[in-house]
C-alpha cells in the first residue's frame, strides 16, 4: 500500500520530520537521526513490524495499512505478557 515515494523527510533543527505524504496531519514522526527515517520506510513499505519500542509507534503513525497497525498492536501485547529475566542481587563482598 505505502511506496517509498509516499513518504517526504523533512530536516528541523535538530532532527528530522518523517512525512506520509498520502495521509492525514496525524501521519508524521519525529526521528533524530536521517538513516533511521530510511530504515523505517524500509520497514513499512516491507510491512515488517520494528523491534524497537519507539520505531513502532513511529510505524503505527506514518502507516495507512490498517492490517498492518493491528500486527503491531499485536506485537506490542506479546511483549507486554513476556517474562523478563531478573538477576537478583545476593549480597555485595568489601
Amino acid at each position: 500500500m505505502d511506496k517509498p515515494s509516499d513518504f517526504m523527510i523533512m530536516e528541523c533543527d535538530n532532527h528530522y520530520v518523517l512525512i506520509n505524504k498520502k495521509g492525514n496531519v496525524e501521519n508524521h514522526t519525529h526521528l533524530k537521526k536521517k538513516d533511521t527515517c530510511h530504515l523505517l520506510i524500509n520497514l513499512v513499505c516491507r510491512k515488517e513490524v520494528p523491534r524497537s519500542p519507539y520505531l513502532r509507534t513511529s510505524a503505527k503513525r506514518i502507516s495507512r495499512n490498517k492490517k498492518y497497525i493491528r500486527e503491531i498492536e499485536i506485537k506490542e501485547e506479546k511483549d507486554k505478557q513476556r517474562q523478563y529475566y531478573f538477576n537478583p542481587q545476593k549480597g555485595v563482598r568489601r
